[in-house]
């Protein structure tokens, strides 16, 4: 029972720092939107320079222009339509593994609690950037269909591709890759090393059957 009461006391406190973490991060999301925005904006910018007008930050939302308007179901030109195609895209799907990171974070007991977290916001924030621009793509494939896929002498990832991207990013990336960080982490922490003897007997009993 003493073995199991680091582990009992550390999930209590990433119960009771989630409500705080998402309170604080739901704040703050438009803050942490803005530097994703903006180098999506300059990647498919360069990218897909006649399809993407721009990437801009409205809110907590990331704005994604295109080149093009619509008129009766049509893709025409943004004078023809009197206005751009645009979609907007919420980036709290991607940046809540920030908040789910800090609760984890600190409720583990470490002694450089500052450090470490500034160093695992740094690992974590590429993996948002990579999630807004699949999400960007996906956009683009099923709004704008063989218009966007086919443009000559530019690649574009096959839809298929695009769609897996899309999932990954959206559904696995934001809680798996903050607990990697985690884990990394607090290898040598008192609540990781209290697993450890217990991992790899089990380890080897398995390994001998």
């Amino acid at each position: 029972m003493a073995e199991q009461r680091p582990m009992r006391q550390f999930l209590l406190f990433v119960f009771v720092l989630l409500v705080p973490c998402f309170a604080l991060w739901t704040m703050a999301s438009a803050t942490l939107a803005m530097p994703a925005t903006g180098l999506v904006n300059m990647l498919l910018k360069s990218w897909f320079p006649d399809v993407v007008e721009g990437v801009y930050v409205q809110g907590a939302d990331a704005l994604l222009m295109t080149q093009f308007g619509e008129l009766q179901g049509r893709l025409v030109t943004p004078q023809a339509a009197a206005g751009s195609l645009g979609f907007k895209i919420d980036t709290r799907i991607l940046s809540y593994a920030i908040a789910f990171y800090t609760a984890l974070h600190f409720a583990t007991p470490r002694r450089d609690y500052l450090a470490d977290y500034l160093w695992g916001l740094v690992l974590i924030y590429p993996f948002i950037v990579l999630g807004l621009l699949c999400v960007c793509l996906k956009e683009l494939v099923v709004n704008l269909g063989a218009t966007f896929l086919q443009q000559p002498d530019v690649f574009v990832p096959p839809a298929d591709a695009i769609a897996v991207l899309f999932q990954l990013s959206t559904l696995i990336v934001p809680t798996l890759v903050p607990a990697l960080v985690w884990l990394g982490q607090s290898r040598d922490t008192a609540l990781l090393r209290g697993l450890l003897p217990r991992i790899e007997p089990a380890s080897k009993a398995n390994q001998s059957t």
